[in-house]
């Protein structure tokens, strides 16, 4: 299956060449879930702050993924 992920703020140090807000296609087996598109993706699990399934947020971070999902990933926010 294919899922459209976008990066922001310093998640898209994953995947040099990629701009922040940029969708990129990631392919998954079927029945994948979030921890396993994490991993696919070189990402710690705890380097997401809060992920955007299909416009909503994702509470369940075990939650399984569907063919032509659109997930957004974003880090803790810091600043002042």
């Amino acid at each position: 299956m294919r899922i459209q992920v976008r990066l922001y703020a310093t998640l898209v140090a994953a995947w040099p060449g990629v701009r922040a807000g940029e969708p990129i296609d990631v392919e998954l087996p079927d029945e994948a879930r979030l921890p396993d598109l994490l991993r696919r993706l070189r990402i710690e699990p705890r380097a997401v702050h809060l992920a955007i399934l299909n416009g909503r947020p994702v509470h369940d971070r075990a939650c399984r993924l569907s063919d032509g999902d659109r997930l957004g990933l974003f880090p803790p926010v810091g600043g002042g």
